[in-house]
């Protein structure tokens, strides 16, 4: 991998901002190549500087994600098809890209009635910690999965999950056809499914979450149903 790759790759959902220092610890470059890379990054839009703290990922690479999200088309396949899924105020919709081992938040819609959430749209995280990204690793086979996560957390030095709880949680969420999860955050529940493409790979997931006390038995089931029939819809938008 090229030292810019590596640089890039060392910005994340919880350290968008580094300093030269910083992203000489991370990477294992020496402080002077990477403020020589880091210039050379800015200067071509893939890097921006912070007056006082150091580095950022830059505009260019928005340009750049919006032609991969444009061309798998999951924003588009889900457009007006969500507008049933919340049934009980304090409800969010929740739509994410999986890229990798992460997934990537693409879309989210709440209520007038909105309960603090960390899933905003841009946010990418492994894919295994939230319902979507759980749903759509469903759909992949257990080696794959296997490979994406031991790749991301290599790379991105992370704490493995448990291998045989995760496969386990895989396996019930792919022969149900979704996935009941309240890892992501403290409090919060998600009921997702996975967005298929015509050759079955999954493209993402769909899902309806929210405080985890408004998902009683008859509510559970009733957004279960919602969840898989919307993530249906949207990979038969996908295919056409």
């Amino acid at each position: 991998m090229s030292k810019s790759a590596v640089l890039l790759r060392a910005f994340g959902p919880t350290s968008d901002v580094l300093s030269t220092r910083a992203l000489a610890t991370r990477t294992g470059i020496p402080r002077s190549t990477v403020h020589v890379l880091a210039g050379t990054l800015a200067a071509e839009g893939l890097l921006e500087t912070v007056p006082g703290r150091g580095w950022r990922l830059g505009p260019l690479l928005v340009g750049l994600a919006g032609q991969i999200i444009e061309r798998t088309g999951l924003v588009a396949a889900v457009e007006g098809g969500l507008g049933g899924l919340r049934r009980t105020a304090g409800q969010e919709v929740h739509v994410a890209q999986l890229v990798g081992g992460w997934t990537v938040y693409l879309h989210r819609e709440a209520g007038p009635v909105r309960a603090p959430m960390d899933n905003r749209v841009g946010l990418r995280a492994p894919a295994w910690r939230g319902g979507c990204g759980k749903a759509a690793l469903s759909r992949l086979p257990p080696e794959e999965v296997d490979e994406r996560v031991e790749r991301l957390c290599r790379d991105e030095r992370l704490a493995p999950p448990d291998r045989a709880a995760l496969h386990d949680e895989l396996g019930a969420a792919r022969r149900a056809g979704y996935v009941v999860s309240s890892t992501f955050q403290a409090g919060r529940t998600s009921v997702a499914a996975p967005v298929v493409d015509a050759d079955g790979r999954p493209v993402g997931g769909l899902s309806v979450a929210g405080p985890s006390p408004l998902f009683t038995r008859a509510v559970l089931a009733r957004s279960t149903e919602d969840v898989v029939e919307a993530a249906a819809r949207a990979g038969r938008h996908l295919v056409a």
